[in-house]
């Protein structure tokens, strides 16, 4: 490389991940080690770019989906240091990593530098992480095949982005929305935030609720998927206390999501199940099988140890997406209770980390110990998929709602939301009681539910 290239030099290697290119190699290869590609290949994802021992477990899910063919990646993400109007366009000629120099795809940038929308600023890069991070994978992934287009978006309409990058975009283009989700909330709530910024990208809403650093990449990404016929797939949803909770405080999380956008007829999300679903949807077999997960999984964590790869059932309907509660109960009361509303990972996997979450990390309650595991009850709860609920009055909302039923979210304008599960209603079998209780959930005046946005879904719950 002559001495006049511009390297735009890495600023959190040695931080967010290793600096010595053999362990680098040997940490991204071990995080991709255990995925597969359940999904064909995609050109279109959210990923998130934390440290590695944070994000990467999550980020891996979406880098397997990488097709081999990738020629150029174009890496879309947040200011973190500088605020400014429109897109920032790379001024280097390659970005370093300890694995080597990335080429920047000088083509690309010469066609979007000549978009009024795009503009270069003075050492806005340099300190920035957001899309640093994604190399190391790709490099390990795809070698030195490819180019990379780096753009750091500042306040912009995401459509006019899409409109700009869309005639860029062929079969060997890759376009990366690096962005992680809530930032230093408590667990609990940090699920439910991060649930519903999930819920509107599949939705595909893209005006709808997210909280995020990189929103402004992500709904970039969602115009872009509106425009080629995609539908959001999520492939991992997580917090960095659970995937890393020997380095964080349960008090102080972040988000991280990895999602891929793919063609309706190719997600593995089969779950979008008809709002019917029954008790008779899950065989004995089935029940017996995520409530007895459920309690080896708190038994394992009591006593210092992971769950066993071969926790993966033989069971193909436990294999796919759903959304998932964990309640713990001792003596008729509550004793924890965690899930995930949006079907956002396999069925087995959300019974084991709402497990963990619903025994260890509910701020209601302390940790369940050792001692009080027998006189615990377990119960799951399967969720179908939430459906908005049009109504066009209180009154109408009221007639609408099925106690014992329905399962309900409340969605407000101030970015809050809660949810009550069907089973909720044999607490608050009146209607007005009901949805006061699940408004003063979410923060809210108790009469706000009369202007909420209202989704409602089914559960088929069981208990040991």
């Amino acid at each position: 490389m002559s001495t006049d290239k511009k390297i735009r030099k890495p600023a959190v290697a040695g931080q967010f991940y290793p600096s010595s290119p053999e362990e680098l190699r040997e940490e991204v290869e071990g995080y991709l080690a255990n995925e597969t590609a359940s999904l064909p290949h995609v050109d279109l994802m959210i990923v998130p770019h934390a440290g590695y021992v944070f994000s990467a477990p999550v980020a891996a899910k979406a880098y397997a989906r990488i097709s081999p063919n990738t020629k150029t990646v174009i890496l879309i993400g947040p200011s973190h240091h500088k605020r400014f109007n429109g897109v920032h366009i790379t001024n280097a000629d390659y970005y370093r990593t300890p694995l080597g120099d990335v080429e920047v795809n000088q083509k690309i940038v010469k066609k979007l530098r000549s978009n009024p929308l795009c503009t270069a600023m003075l050492d806005i890069e340099e300190p920035e992480h957001c899309l640093e991070v994604h190399l190391p994978f790709l490099q390990t992934l795809l070698g030195d095949k490819f180019s990379i287009v780096p753009i750091l978006t500042g306040k912009v309409n995401p459509n006019f982005v899409s409109e700009m990058l869309l005639p860029l975009l062929n079969d060997t283009t890759l376009v990366i929305a690096s962005s992680d989700l809530s930032h230093y909330q408590p667990q609990s709530q940090a699920r439910m935030i991060d649930d519903a910024t999930v819920s509107t990208i599949v939705s595909g809403n893209v005006e709808g609720f997210m909280e995020s650093c990189g929103d402004t990449a992500m709904r970039i990404a969602m115009e872009i998927a509106v425009k080629k016929g995609l539908t959001a797939s999520p492939l991992d949803v997580r917090t960095s206390y659970e995937t890393a909770p020997q380095y964080g405080d349960s008090n102080r999380v972040v988000g991280y999501a990895s999602i891929a956008f793919v063609k309706p007829d190719a997600t593995n999300n089969d779950n979008d199940n008809d709002s019917d679903n029954s008790d008779d949807d899950f065989t004995s077999e089935e029940k017996k099988y995520m409530l007895e997960l459920a309690r080896k999984t708190i038994e394992a964590t009591l006593n210092g140890k992971d769950m066993p790869a071969s926790t993966q059932p033989d069971m193909p309907k436990l294999s796919q997406n759903y959304g998932c509660f964990v309640t713990l109960n001792t003596s008729g009361h509550l004793r924890g209770c965690i899930g995930n509303i949006e079907p956002i990972r396999p069925l087995y996997k959300s019974v084991i980390e709402n497990a963990i979450s619903a025994a260890f990390h509910d701020p209601r309650f302390p940790e369940v110990k050792a001692d009080e595991l027998d006189a615990i009850t377990i119960e799951v709860s399967v969720l179908t998929k939430p459906q908005p609920l049009k109504h066009t009055s209180p009154e109408d909302l009221l007639s609408k709602l099925t106690p014992f039923e329905h399962g309900v979210i409340l969605k407000f304008s101030s970015s809050r939301q809660s949810t009550f599960l069907p089973q909720v209603w044999e607490q608050l079998p009146n209607k007005v009681l009901f949805l006061e209780r699940l408004s003063m959930k979410a923060g809210v005046g108790k009469d706000d539910w009369k202007h909420a946005e209202v989704w409602i879904y089914r559960a088929v719950c069981f208990s040991e």
